[in-house]
């Protein structure tokens, strides 16, 4: 015996179909509230490397920090700092309120940004970039915390006694 459904059913099954899909994705398309979610487990690993020593990452793997200094010594204790790190700066170009600093390693292209705030407040950039895509940040925090550590006088030991400055 053959079941014959009408047509008015089958058009209603399919239209049921269409509507479990959407509320199936509803919790995932729920806009703001949802990308948190659906980024902790990237996200928290970046909060809680960064939460020590208020460095920041920008949604695109740039770290940032503001620093109580002048910019010109902002600059010049990242420069100590990359020489510490055995990077050559290839370039530093600079604007109206800022400098930029490039530099690189063998697998890295780094771009440090100084930016005076004020005369005494100072913002730095670094985007330690791997690719078009992908970004090494932990390499820019590196290079924020080793700044800092020039700034306060704790990042010369007596192996990098004779580190260049900006000036030499």
């Amino acid at each position: 015996m053959r079941v014959s459904i009408s047509p008015s059913l089958k058009r209603m099954s399919f239209l049921r179909r269409p509507l479990i899909f959407i509320f199936a994705l509803l919790p995932f398309l729920a806009g703001c509230a949802a990308a948190p979610v659906a980024l902790l487990p990237i996200a928290l690993p970046a909060l809680i490397a960064g939460a020590g020593s208020g460095v920041s990452y920008t949604f695109t793997n740039i770290a940032y920090k503001t620093m109580t200094y002048p910019m010109e010594d902002v600059a010049v204790a990242s420069v100590r700092a990359m020489d510490k790190m055995s990077m050559e700066t290839i370039e530093r170009r600079d604007e109206d309120s800022m400098i930029v600093i490039k530099t690189r390693t063998r697998k890295l292209t780094i771009y440090i940004k100084v930016e005076a705030m004020t005369p005494t407040l100072t913002k730095i950039e670094v985007n330690a970039k791997k690719s078009w895509i992908f970004k090494d940040k932990t390499t820019a925090f590196e290079i924020i915390l080793q700044t800092e550590r020039f700034l306060l006088g704790v990042g010369m030991d007596e192996r990098h006694e004779g580190v260049r400055t900006l000036e030499q």
